[in-house]
């Protein structure tokens, strides 16, 4: 018999945990990052763009659409890996545990690894030193609203289309909420167009999780009788907003700062792309007693518009 047969289907116990461990720990997030493949070293993510209105058909003579055009982000996905062996004895003594140990440490390596720098494009939204597209952080108070086009991968910003600001300085609250909807209301699309959103989702520090509560509720809703800033019973504008918690650690929003966002179009517009989506490879060692296993995912993200979130950073 072969001395490493006793490798022989390790890899079935490995590689279950380490999807269930990478998919329990990622998946929260899906909820504001849409995810992509990409073939090629670079990914361009497209913002929002179109024609416009349809300007009166004379009976005769077609209107040819000319498209005002957004904002196109680079992203350029990087490699991470992680290794870790099986040993003979205890492999010997308990199989299925000791696979299945490894296969969750990597997984939860791999997915913390997604999930550390998702927190920190969050957290970076306010860095004017880290930019999207538009030549702006994702947060600004000046973001372009289209560009005239693009000279290779930079783009003219068209002074003419205007420009509009994604960020408040007001404390969390029900009436600051309400401000930032009002605000979003006004965005429109590089083609001039109402930019229609469901500023439905919260988005909060650790640090503001218990106000977050108050204005939504424990279940993620509040109750719709009460005003949870002055205890009355009168209608709560917010009635239907849920919150998420973005931080740990010392990454994400800090103590003050939150976010107001539509999550189906956050989907759309920031993506977690991945040339190779995280797995875990067996490799063939020299040493007869160790099985080795590598965790490895080739991702990068980022975000191709601003108008479908509302940030605020108080003083």
């Amino acid at each position: 018999m072969s001395n490493t047969a006793w490798k022989t289907d390790n890899y079935r116990f490995v590689g279950k945990a380490f999807d269930y461990a990478y998919d329990n720990r990622i998946n929260k997030l899906l909820t504001v990052v849409g995810t992509a493949s990409a073939n090629s070293a670079d990914y361009e993510l497209t913002g929002s763009g179109g024609y416009g209105e349809m300007p009166v058909y004379d009976g005769s003579n077609l209107n040819e659409g000319r498209k005002k055009r957004g904002f196109k982000t680079v992203i350029t996905p990087e490699e991470f890996s992680l290794s870790e062996s099986v040993g003979y004895r205890q492999a010997k003594i308990d199989k299925s545990g000791e696979c299945a140990r490894v296969g969750k440490m990597l997984g939860n390596s791999a997915a913390m690894t997604v999930y550390m720098h998702l927190l920190r494009m969050f957290g970076g939204a306010f860095d004017a030193r880290r930019v999207g597209g538009d030549g702006k952080s994702w947060a600004a108070a000046d973001h372009p609203v289209a560009s005239k086009g693009s000279i290779g991968r930079t783009f003219v910003v068209d002074p003419e289309a205007g420009s509009y600001s994604n960020l408040i300085d007001a404390e969390l609250s029900v009436s600051s909420i309400t401000a930032a909807q009002s605000l979003a209301g006004r965005f429109v699309t590089p083609d001039g167009l109402p930019f229609l959103a469901d500023y439905s989702l919260l988005l909060v520090a650790p640090e503001l999780e218990a106000e977050a509560k108050k204005i939504c509720g424990d279940n993620g809703k509040l109750r719709p009788t009460r005003n949870p800033e002055d205890g009355t019973n009168a209608a709560n504008p917010v009635g239907d907003l849920q919150y998420m918690v973005i931080g740990g650690g010392t990454d994400g929003f800090s103590a003050k700062q939150w976010a107001l966002c539509d999550p189906a179009l956050m989907r759309e517009m920031v993506k977690l792309v991945y040339i190779t989506r995280p797995t875990v490879m067996q490799s063939a060692l020299d040493n007869p007693l160790k099985d080795l296993y590598t965790g490895y995912v080739d991702f990068g993200a980022g975000w191709g518009d601003a108008r479908q979130i509302v940030f605020s950073d108080p003083a």
